[in-house]
């Protein structure tokens, strides 16, 4: 089974991705560590099972697992970023849903912000790895959110591959980033998605998230996109400080709507982390 000195020694990325993938499996509890291969190169993953109990209406009641979302963190970001992804990777587990939120590629401090552009083939096939690694296992309904760049990095890889294995999309404070090259043309690429999406942002979020509000909408409504719903969260800025408890709730509720509307989803198999983490 991977352990934190196994799976930070595995990853042959930059050297930022390294020191992040030695600092996660020092903090990290060792059971949710995984380690990923994409592009012929290793990269962390964190990896938390649902777990049962409810603490109130949005929490998991009967203690059966409703699925597992993976998580795109931002640009420059990591699995465990304190902003939206650490406190839905923790979250969502009490209402049943397994998390794996998984390092995207990221450039070394001195590199023009613009250069992110170069790390969008490689995005496809490390998110793309994710699905796989949970498919394999039988981890069914899988569900892909992604928060401000990591959300255009998501929407980029589901209208490119059109994969048969992610059953809805949730999008927080979807970000373009205009200034990359080359350019993600995020409305265009919500409308070529055809699976449910949930696009959240917040009452006081980035103008640039919030100028593309109707635009977002529009783009799906041109597509006939009919499970297409908006979110808007009051009084949340663009990192949700403070807020996250009501986003988490607001994801949970919309799963749950999907899950239902979308019919018998297999159940997730009840798979131990410790096991789970050795198939490779």
């Amino acid at each position: 089974m991977f352990n934190g000195q196994v799976a930070a020694k595995d990853i042959q990325q930059l050297s930022r991705e390294q020191e992040i993938a030695e600092k996660l499996t020092r903090i990290a509890d060792a059971d949710e560590i995984v380690s990923l291969k994409a592009s012929g190169a290793r990269f962390i993953g964190l990896y938390k099972r649902a777990r049962g109990g409810a603490v109130n209406e949005t929490e998991n009641k009967s203690g059966e697992t409703s699925g597992v979302v993976i998580l795109v963190h931002g640009m420059g970001a990591h699995p465990d970023w304190p902003d939206v992804i650490s406190p839905l990777r923790t979250r969502l587990t009490g209402s049943g849903w397994s998390t794996l939120s998984i390092q995207m590629p990221i450039l070394s401090p001195e590199e023009p912000v613009a250069e992110y552009g170069k790390t969008l083939d490689n995005r496809n096939s490390r998110i793309q790895a994710a699905v796989n690694y949970l498919h394999a296992w039988e981890m069914d309904p899988i569900i892909l959110l992604g928060y401000s760049f990591g959300s255009a990095q998501a929407a980029s890889y589901l209208a490119s591959n059109q994969p048969e294995n992610v059953a809805a999309f949730v999008s927080v404070s979807m970000l373009a980033q205009k200034f990359i090259k080359p350019k993600l043309d995020v409305f265009k690429l919500i409308g070529e998605i055809n699976i449910p999406i949930l696009d959240v942002y917040g009452e006081e979020d980035l103008a640039d998230v919030r100028r593309g509000i109707d635009d977002r909408r529009l783009a799906a409504n041109k597509n006939n996109h009919n499970s297409f719903q908006q979110i808007e969260l009051q009084q949340a800025g663009h990192n949700y400080l403070g807020t996250e408890k009501a986003l988490a709730e607001q994801i949970q509720v919309w799963l749950r709507q999907i899950t239902a509307v979308s019919g018998e989803f297999s159940e997730i198999s009840e798979i131990s982390p410790e096991i789970s983490h050795e198939k490779q």
